[in-house]
């Protein structure tokens, strides 16, 4: 009637599915209790009377061997003795039937020997299905143990048709009538009851329901009537029935023909919760739920906190502004009240004052300071003197610091050619010590590597769907199942099949997964073509009905699949060959051995449908196909040349079929498993042209903005292109630098550092060459300073700023190394590196040439054309500053404007309210990233991604592995801690993943596990399953012919009178041979299919022990990245559960997890906000201590730095929120890059105002703004702004949103915060002047102009003399 299946998800998931079993030997007392109690099977009424029936006799007996269907001889007599033999059998199938005799009572009945093989054999197949449950085989086999042998017949049974048959009578009765089919009376209450004790029992290894299967066409629309009447169908009307039995079903209340001689059939039936006997047990919670405890309630989802209908955060934050803003505005205007009183009051009262102090002690305590103030003078000096001497070497020796620089710089970049680049996902996103990894691993060693899948999507388009008259009415189908369509998809799959790659010519069998090999030599494809086992001649096969006369066509073929899709005949489609005269039949299977499921190889049927509404009615309005090809994966990537030939030649062949031979009533979209990887790289090339656009953007920006022409005649001459074009390059050259570096070391470098890390050291290398040459600009030679002393001055004067920068931004990346995720920990370290080899090329190289391009300028030479002088050489002395208009807009006009006392007020409020804002949606950004967004737009993923999302139905599969340990599986507490079947406990592996895929929308569990444990132990029940050849002991697989009958049942021993729990050394024994044992129709439990990668064992026979092993469900649909890592942590809180279940039986840890494909990948944002926050701690916490160390021990200065970079990166997660920017791997590496950014924005300006001797903070603040200002704006802001503005143009999705979008926030922020409010917050709480700093600054300006008086003397006293 059916046999075992293999079943491969869309995701390429494998279990197998199993039908009845066909056995005239079937062991089947492990259905029965020997010792059951008496449920009388007879009816109600005579329960309640206690009498026993008198007056019933047999409608039968015996059976025809010569009919055309195994006919039963009419017979209307007296029950009849049956052999010892016989009645062993009988019992051993139908134990209740014995429940009405005595002791001394000689059991008589209406059947022969040959009539209770024919009942073990065809009863036998459902009964080993529904075995599982003990009420629901009892109430089942009441009816056709009944039928076939009651001595009662006639109380409930009535010919509806019979045929004389003279040829060959019955030899005891002499009947010459059989018969041809039955009227059958049968309470309609009790069959309801008996169905609801069967309707839940399932099928262990396919996950699926029992009920379906043996219902035969209704499938999943399966009832009490449906399920007899498909039993009752007769060979004749194409059922498995030898004669017809007509149910009729007698409601409560309602009389029936013929009420003295006929009443219903009405025992009492058993519910599934209950026991049929004292030791049988109740079904189990996993075949029925009112056999489940009650579950512990989930606990309840966090909700957001809400002040009335706003979130608390915002609540908060909105009454922490306006408190704040109140207290600081009056505190700011009493303030400036008082101080405007004092003034008046100090000019009114004026007067001179006698000191009491000396003179000497007051300058000995304004020149001493601070030991603070000290030791910042003292740093700030050693510096300033270094940089004074190294700058003025450098410039000396241009050529020779040039040659040495980029010689080691030369030296460094040839690592390149050492460089692994990492493009796995897996590889750049999980941390090899993160949980998800080390499972992964863990599973990959264990058994195999999840499947490479291939998968194409077929859509009908602009075609309607259409309507179909069927035996039971009009039946709606959708567009998908049009003959042209399914005929097109099965040319393409043909195509497909006949693929073979370029490069080694690989084929698709020789890569494909082939489960059932080596009996089925074919490859699993899982499509609806499967359904007429990918032939065409089937697919257009009609065949007329012989008894009805309806014409059968492939749409009643896919009525009845998409209901039994585990049927291996469809008995409507069976016909005589013409040419070979052989009978043909087709079947619901595919070629591979396994079954199509509808919801797997069917899309598009639910087009909006309400959730209520169930899919198996909706199958067949299908819009979409769906061809999924498997294929063999492997732990070492090196062995995956052939299967990434084949899938290369494949996508060829697609973009081909799409282009060329799709037809117009055809949309499609595919994939294969290298698509991804295939397209991310495509990505990062697709954008190259707009990246070196982006740059070229700033090149051109920088080499004009660093020149200040003096009037139109000079253009060419202070220009600064090569300067700035060699500025660039240097910078560049750290970046390669630094990437050889680490080809050197063995770092693997990934494409975020090729993409993110030259944006990040053009900003801090930029802004340092601006600030340089700027400086040079605004300060002239000093009389008799000669040209390398100048360049010297000024690099004392700006690399300490320059050195701030560089080194707190190096130690922020090399200490966010310590991120665990991969790709940011190569990011920190590559970009560290880079940065620290900028600093120190700028320091070399970078002088040298500003030495050169200096010189040629003062020699008037031309820029680029160098040799070209267009006059005589300039005088240093007539040098003057040049300002530049930026500058002057600064000093004259900005600089006073946003520092003004109103202007001061409202930009705090402002940026205090920005921030409020920020931190009141910053935990509202989402964490996650979206596949599409990594994609280019023109991809064809992007299609798949879409019909991914619009046509699955079923999500992904997930393995609850046990590892190794020193769990007893031989021991049966062990086992029934495992199990979901008879016998096992309610709190099982099994049964506990069973409860929470009752509540899928929470748990994210859809389905029962396939459990080996489970199919093992039926395996051992089952007698074709196990059996050896008699004589050379060898296995006797079910599926291979015993013509000889040599073959005989295995040796077997049970610990228990029911035979459930084999003994140690049965179960050790047998079970290497259970998972190579192919199920077949005889033995549908063998373990191969299903099992055969799923454990490990070590050792045989007694000395067998088993390792780890798996027990796989699906999850439910998953669509967006919450649902991802949301059915992470459930599956986690599933699996630590079993864990400490099986520990308890084990008294001994044992570790059970929870593997899924995108684990791995989605494990991340489990701890997304928490790695954020530590990344960036760090690295904040890293430039505090630089910035503190480097500015002479001030930490006013460094709070005030750090509080800026703060608001800064708070302000980045607000504007993350409103831009719908995801935090991700990504975003976070951004992140890390506007710590060091938003140094460059602050830095500078806040070493000018902290060395600054102005006496006011207002004054410092003024000059600070002025001098770094226009640098700052200039080096970053504009610079980056041009360059960012083209990335909003670029093809790929991550760089619009993750590059344009971010970037721009934090050049834009981080001006913000730099420009306008970090010198309006130091005018509040800057540090206070240092007394030391400002005295020795006057000590020098006294020097100065005593040697520049002298200097002129001596130019006077030379001219006169």
């Amino acid at each position: 009637m059916g046999r075992d299946v293999v079943f491969v998800s869309v995701l390429a998931l494998l279990a197998i599915w199993y039908n009845p079993v066909c056995s005239e030997t079937a062991d089947l007392e492990l259905l029965h209790e020997s010792d059951s109690q008496h449920h009388s099977i007879w009816t109600r009424k005579e329960l309640a009377n206690g009498s026993k029936d008198s007056q019933g006799h047999c409608m039968w007996y015996g059976t025809c061997n010569d009919c055309e269907y195994a006919y039963n001889y009419a017979y209307q007599g007296d029950a009849m003795p049956i052999g010892e033999t016989d009645l062993q059998a009988l019992e051993s199938v139908c134990p209740e039937l014995f429940d009405q005799f005595g002791p001394e009572d000689e059991p008589l009945f209406c059947c022969d020997s040959r009539q209770i093989n024919d009942l073990i054999v065809n009863f036998g197949q459902a009964l080993n299905l529904v075995g599982r449950c003990p009420s629901c085989a009892r109430n089942l086999r009441m009816i056709f143990c009944s039928m076939t042998c009651d001595p009662h017949h006639s109380r409930f049974l009535a010919y509806n048709t019979t045929q004389e048959h003279t040829i060959t009578p019955e030899p005891i009765t002499n009947s010459t009538v059989v018969v041809k089919a039955l009227n059958y009376y049968i309470d309609d209450t009790f069959v309801t009851e008996m169905y609801d004790s069967c309707k839940e029992v399932t099928n262990p290894s396919s996950n699926s329901l029992v009920m379906p299967t043996i219902c035969g066409q209704w499938g999943e629309d399966c009832s009490p009537h449906r399920l007899l009447d498909f039993m009752g169908q007769g060979m004749s009307n194409g059922g498995f029935s030898p004669f017809d039995i007509y149910f009729q079903y007698i409601p409560d209340g309602e009389p029936v023909p013929n009420p003295d001689v006929i009443e219903a059939f009405d025992p009492q039936a058993v519910p599934c919760y209950e026991a049929i006997s004292n030791t049988s047990g109740s079904c189990s919670c996993v075949d029925c739920s009112g056999s489940c405890p009650k579950p512990k309630p989930w606990p309840p989802l966090p909700q957001p906190w809400t002040v009335g209908s706003m979130y608390g955060v915002s609540f908060v934050m909105m009454m922490v502004f306006i408190a704040v803003s109140i207290t600081f505005l009056v505190t700011v205007f009493w303030k400036w009240h008082v101080d405007r009183v004092a003034r008046g009051v100090k000019r009114r009262s004026l007067q001179p004052t006698i000191s009491t102090t000396s003179s000497t002690d007051s300058q000995y305590e304004y020149v001493q300071g601070s030991f603070m103030e000290r030791a910042g003078a003292s740093m700030e000096k050693a510096l300033e003197s270094f940089f004074t001497e190294w700058g003025t070497f450098c410039a000396r020796w241009p050529w020779m610091v040039l040659i040495f620089g980029l010689s080691v710089a030369a030296a460094l970049t040839v690592g390149v050619i050492y460089l692994e680049v990492t493009i796995d996902p897996v590889e750049l996103w999980a941390a090899p010590e993160s949980r998800s990894r080390q499972e992964k691993d863990y599973f990959d060693k264990s058994f195999t590597p999840f499947y490479r899948t291939e998968q194409v999507i077929l859509h009908a388009e602009n075609i309607p769907g259409f309507d179909y008259e069927t035996l039971s009415g009009t039946k709606r189908f959708g567009p998908a199942f049009r003959l042209d369509f399914l005929l097109e998809a099965l040319h393409l799959q043909h195509d497909i099949e006949a693929i073979i790659g370029d490069e080694m010519n690989t084929t698709l069998g020789a890569i494909c997964y082939k489960p059932m090999l080596p009996d089925v030599d074919e490859c699993t494809i899982q499509s609806v073509l499967g359904w007429w086992q990918g032939r065409e001649d089937y697919l257009l096969k009609s065949v007329v009905g012989t008894t009805n006369g309806y014409n059968y066509t492939y749409l009643d073929h896919a009525i009845y699949c998409s209901k039994n899709p585990l049927m291996p005949y469809d008995n409507n489609f069976k016909w005589v060959n013409e040419t070979t005269g052989t009978l043909e039949q087709i079947g619901c299977l595919a070629e591979y051995g396994g079954p199509a499921f509808p919801y797997v190889v069917l899309g598009g049927f639910r087009n909006g449908e309400n959730e209520s509404v169930s899919d198996e009615s909706l199958y067949m309005n299908a819009t979409a196909l769906i061809l999924t090809f498997i294929v063999n994966n492997k732990a070492d990537k090196d062995l995956l040349g052939p299967a990434k030939d084949w899938e290369k030649k494949f996508l060829e062949y697609m973009k081909y079929w799409k282009e060329n031979k799709m037809p117009g009533y055809m949309s499609v979209a595919y994939m294969a498993e290298r698509s991804i990887e295939d397209e991310l790289t495509r990505a990062s090339q697709s954008d190259v042209v707009t990246i070196a656009i982006s740059y070229c953007i700033m090149f051109a920006y920088i080499a004009i903005a660093l020149g200040q022409a003096r009037s139109f005649s000079r253009l060419l001459v202070d220009s600064k292109i090569t300067l700035g074009i060699g500025g660039v390059i240097i910078v560049l050259l750290s970046v390669v630098a630094s990437i050889g570096f680490y080809g050197y070391v063995g770092v693997p470098a990934t494409l975020i550092i090729i993409e993110v890390i030259p944006f990040l050291v053009l900003a801090v290398g930029v802004d340092n060459i601006f600030i340089l040459v700027q400086t040079y600009q605004r300060e002239p030679r000093r009389a008799n300073e000669k040209h390398e002393e100048h360049i010297g001055r000024i690099v004392g004067e700006v690399a300490p700023s320059m050195l701030l920068s560089s080194i707190s931004e190096a130690f922020c990346f090399f200490l966010g190394a310590l991120s665990g995720m991969p790709a940011v920990k190569a990011f920190a370290l590559y970009a560290g590196m880079a940065l620290l080899l900028d600093f120190l090329l700028q320091m070399t190289c970078f002088i040298g040439l500003f030495s050169l391009d200096t010189a040629r300028q003062e020699s008037n030479r031309l820029d680029i054309c160098c040799c070209v002088q267009v006059g005589k050489k300039s005088d240093p002395k007539d040098a003057v500053a040049a300002e530049g208009a930026l500058y002057k807009l600064f000093q004259d006009a900005y600089a006073p404007f946003i520092l003004s006392k109103p202007m001061r007020a409202i930009v705090m409020v402002v940026f205090f309210g920005w921030l409020c804002v920020s931190v009141a949606l910053t935990p509202r950004v989402e964490v996650g990233l979206d596949q599409e967004l990594s994609m280019p737009e023109d991809s064809y993923m992007l299609d798949y991604f879409a019909y991914l999302a619009k046509y699955l139905s079923v999500g992904a599969p997930v393995y609850f592995v046990v590892k190794e340990s020193s769990y007893n599986y031989t021991d049966q507490r062990a086992q029934q801690k495992l199990c979901g079947g008879r016998g096992c406990d309610t709190d099982s592996l099994v049964t506990q993943i069973y409860l929470a895929s009752k509540n899928k929308s929470r748990s994210y569990i859809a389905a029962t596990p396939a459990s080996w444990i489970d199919d093992y132990l039926d395996w051992f029940r089952i007698y074709e399953c196990c059996k050896v050849n008699g004589n050379t002991g060898d296995f006797c697989p079910a599926f291979q012919p015993d013509p000889f009958l040599d073959c005989v049942e295995c040796d077997k021993t049970f610990i228990d009178t029911e035979k459930l729990w084999p003994d140690t050394r049965t179960f050790n024994n047998w079970l290497p041979t259970f998972l190579i044992d192919n199920p077949c129709e005889l033995c549908p439990k063998g373990g191969h299919a299903a099992y055969g990668q799923a454990l490990v064992y070590n050792g045989s026979q007694e000395n067998l022990t088993v390792g780890a092993n798996y027990y796989m469900t699906y999850h439910s649909i998953l669509r967006t990245s919450k649902d991802f890592y949301s059915a992470l942590i459930e599956a986690r809180v599933i699996s630590d559960s079993i864990s400490e279940t099986l520990s308890a039986v084990a008294n001994s840890k044992v570790e059970v997890f929870p593997y899924s494909i995108f684990y791995v990948y989605y494990e991340q944002y489990l701890t997304m906000w928490r790695d954020v926050l530590i990344s960036l701690s760090i690295s904040i916490a890293a430039i505090f201590v630089v910035t503190f160390i480097l500015l002479g021990l001030d930490i006013h200065s460094s709070v005030v730095v750090l509080i800026t970079i703060i608001m800064i990166l708070v302000d980045m997660f607000g504007l993350m929120y409103l831009w719908d920017i995801t935090l991700n791997a990504v975003s976070l590496v951004n992140l890390v890059m506007a710590v060091g950014i938003s140094v460059e924005f602050c830095s500078h300006i806040v070493r000018a105002f902290a060395v600054s001797i102005e006496p006011t903070r207002i004054a410092r603040s003024k000059e600070s703004l002025v001098r770094m200002g226009s640098s700052v704006l200039s080096g970053i802001t504009l610079t980056k702004f041009g360059g960012i503005v083209v990335l909003a143009f670029a093809k790929s999705q991550i760089f619009q949103v993750f590059y344009f979008r971010m970037y721009l926030g934090i050049v834009l922020i981080g001006a913000a915060h730099g420009l306008i409010f970090l010198p309006v917050l130091l005018s509040f709480i800057g540090p206070p002047q240092n007394k030391l700093k400002a005295w020795q600054h006057s000590i020098s300006l006294q020097r100065r102009t005593v040697h520049v008086t002298l200097s002129q003397a001596e130019t006077e006293n030379n001219d006169l003399a």
